[in-house]
């Protein structure tokens, strides 16, 4: 159970990793751009899910869901300097490894028990909305959520993410998988956006951390009007 809990080691990475200082940056382009590509196949991932259902779209839902993916455009053109200083591309080979790389049977039954989880939360909305559209409403109040909090502690919230998402090879089990992908589902858009915020002066960072649970929670709203 001590993954439930802040221990002595974490109290450590909050101090160190993955927040070390580092050198200033000159303005790059190439990183804002990173940012930017990376950030838009976010949303086309939440396009997609809301065109899944398009059929039980209301008759203003095209509308919505304009200024639905908007709510995210914005917040990133807004990131897109700060990005330009700031931001570390995830390599595509990464990407590409992470998501064809040989799973455990740990892994897969813990993957599978957070999937069977979240399915069940949202379908036991009062919500409502189809399958599989129903996983945005759940998935954006857990976020909001979690921006919220990382106004205050966010280095605490970014060590916490990594504690549960890095396992080691004596952490295998189904507990800890589960926790994983609980936390890769819970907390990954959050951590994407506050590791690039904490990397920021401390004034900008908490104006973005503060914008960010804003377009989050007003995003939770917005996508309830798509569906009639």
């Amino acid at each position: 159970m001590k993954v439930l809990f802040p221990c002595s080691e974490l109290k450590q990475q909050v101090r160190t990793f993955p927040l070390k200082k580092k050198n200033k940056k000159n303005f790059s382009i190439k990183r804002g751009a990173a940012f930017f590509l990376e950030s838009n196949l976010f949303v086309l991932l939440l396009l997609a899910i809301l065109l899944i259902n398009k059929n039980d779209w209301d008759e203003d839902g095209s509308i919505i869901v304009f200024i639905f993916i908007s709510g995210f455009e914005l917040l990133f053109m807004l990131l897109f300097v700060p990005a330009c200083f700031f931001y570390e591309p995830v390599r595509i080979n990464r990407i590409i490894q992470s998501i064809f790389k040989k799973r455990e049977k740990n892994e897969w039954i813990g993957m599978a028990l957070v999937f069977c989880l979240a399915t069940l939360i949202s379908l036991g909305l009062i919500f409502d909305m189809p399958y599989p559209s129903i996983y945005l409403p759940v998935w954006l109040a857990v976020s909001w959520v979690c921006a919220f909090v990382s106004i205050f502690i966010q280095r605490f919230v970014i060590a916490y993410y990594y504690s549960n998402v890095n396992i080691e090879n004596d952490q295998k089990s189904i507990f800890n998988y589960f926790f994983k992908y609980s936390a890769l589902f819970i907390m990954g858009f959050n951590h994407y956006i506050q590791l690039l915020l904490s990397k920021m002066p401390f004034l900008l960072n908490k104006l973005f951390a503060i914008l960010t649970f804003l377009v989050l929670i007003l995003q939770s709203f917005v996508v309830l009007g798509v569906y009639d």
